[in-house]
């Protein structure tokens, strides 16, 4: 017989995945109620990005990755990754107030809020994902990842790190709004710029590539151009880093969260008056 306290631990753990499951549900239906720049929406950025890009190098040739990974996959295993790590990051800032009306129920907290939108964003851009490895895998007759436990690996890691740098946003966002600003109009801008994207981190020369390195999410997207050749070069890339700095960022989340929690229902009770103040 399984002891009291572990059944119960167990059974907490299965409701908390049916709320998360059940707040990802009501996501996708509010983008499916836009019509079809609802979920389809999500992908037009990444979509048109990578087409751009992948213009520009068939018109000025440029060089390298082609001849360790195909040329469209090596711009998704960039953009797809961070356009998913944006989505749960750096959109979590408005994360409250877009389920507000959810936080009636006590039982449902800002936190599963959180982990149900990364949860639909994860799905939405591993499925993104999962076809441009599809179609360069029939386009070459031959399966486009070398490594796919690898692949997942780093996958999941993007995931998490975007929940645990979204959850500290959402606090940070609410103790100094002048954050959240800061956050929404250039931390993305300068993360699309320094995380390898647009250039593979081997043509950085070395007094300058330990810069770039700062940055984990340049240390994921060359680990995860790896799984899909191992043979593909990524000097001074480094899988602990990048897993350290997503075990740091969701500590230091959950640590800052859990003694904040009742800002953000403040925050949210507050903007509820200014809303009845406003109509009266």
């Amino acid at each position: 017989m399984v002891p009291n306290p572990l059944g119960r631990a167990i059974s907490q753990i299965l409701l908390q995945g049916r709320i998360i499951s059940a707040v990802a549900r009501r996501e996708i239906q509010l983008k499916a109620a836009k019509g079809l720049f609802g979920v389809a929406g999500v992908f037009f950025e990444p979509l048109a990005l990578i087409g751009t890009f992948l213009l520009l190098r068939v018109l000025i040739r440029g060089a390298g990755e082609g001849d360790y990974i195909n040329p469209v996959l090596w711009l998704a295993s960039g953009f797809v990754p961070f356009f998913m790590f944006t989505e749960v990051a750096i959109k979590a800032l408005g994360g409250v107030e877009k389920g507000g009306d959810l936080y009636f129920y006590r039982r449902l907290r800002p936190l599963d809020s959180l982990m149900g939108n990364a949860l639909l964003s994860s799905q939405i851009f591993a499925t993104l994902m999962l076809l441009f490895i599809l179609g360069v895998s029939a386009w070459e007759w031959q399966l486009a990842v070398a490594v796919p436990g690898f692949a997942i690996f780093i996958y999941l890691g993007f995931s998490l790190l975007g929940f645990g740098v979204g959850l500290s946003t959402l606090i940070l966002g609410h103790r100094l709004p002048i954050l959240a600003w800061i956050v929404k109009t250039f931390l993305r801008r300068f993360l699309l710029w320094t995380s390898c994207i647009f250039f593979p981190i081997r043509v950085i020369p070395d007094e300058f590539r330990h810069w770039i390195l700062w940055n984990p999410l340049a240390h994921g997207v060359e680990l995860f151009r790896q799984s899909l050749n191992p043979y593909y070069p990524a000097p001074d890339v480094s899988a602990l880093y990048f897993w350290s700095w997503v075990v740091g960022s969701i500590g230091f989340g959950l640590l800052i969260y859990g003694n904040n929690e009742e800002l953000l229902y403040l925050s949210e009770q507050l903007s509820d008056a200014d809303k009845v103040i406003d109509a009266d």
